[in-house]
């Protein structure tokens, strides 16, 4: 039951992502990279749920570990979608070169250490829950880098609610935040988690709506 839910969100996150052609600017950054986090989404869910079938395949292991790739290389440009957001509500600090610098650097680091504790380390083994069967990583370390660009993120668009007043960023990254801290170690925890990322995506959208003007053309 629970690897068809998983399916079912691979095909939401996909018609969230042929939708975004129908009005984000194709020129503008911001929605490329909430472009590249959806299509994450659909890759990671299709994995998942199609590893009860497969998960023994010589395919298999191969096209998962493109799962924690996509994660690592497009999740730390957050910051920089932030930082463009701030930028457009008028938020006097995300003009300053230092403080511009500052979210380029964590950008990179977030990047590199991502790769090299997510793809580099990487140790894949079969993991079975609720009836789902894929392959993830044995390692117990926690995703330092991803936490650690989730509360900048919080903390970024704290900022743009106080100058601004638009509350879905912060409300959306405070959401995931809670619900992946609070269900990481349960069973159930990926469907929390998966229902968390789809809250999230959807405040990212709205907010790149409400500080990009609709194309009409």
């Amino acid at each position: 039951m629970f690897n068809y839910m998983l399916l079912g969100y691979a095909v939401l996150h996909l018609t969230i992502l042929a939708w975004t052609f129908s009005w984000a600017d194709n020129k503008d950054a911001k929605i490329w990279i909430l472009r590249g986090m959806l299509f994450g989404m659909f890759y990671d869910n299709l994995l998942q749920g199609l590893g009860v079938w497969f998960i023994n395949a010589s395919w298999y292991e191969s096209a998962s570990i493109l799962r924690f790739v996509l994660h690592v290389t497009v999740l730390p440009f957050l910051t920089v979608f932030t930082l463009k957001i701030l930028q457009l509500g008028h938020v006097e600090i995300a003009s300053k070169p230092l403080f511009i610098s500052f979210c380029w650097a964590f950008t990179s680091a977030a990047l590199t250490y991502g790769i090299y504790q997510e793809v580099y380390l990487l140790e894949l083994g079969p993991k079975s829950a609720l009836g789902v069967e894929k392959l993830s990583n044995l390692s117990k370390i926690p995703p330092i880098a991803t936490i650690l660009t989730n509360i900048l993120v919080m903390i970024m668009a704290a900022v743009l609610l106080r100058v601004n007043g638009w509350k879905w960023l912060f409300l959306g990254a405070l959401f995931i935040f809670i619900v992946n801290g609070a269900t990481a170690t349960l069973t159930w925890g990926f469907i929390a988690g998966n229902f968390a990322e789809v809250v999230f995506i959807l405040c990212l959208l709205a907010t790149t709506r409400k500080f990009q003007p609709i194309q009409t053309s």
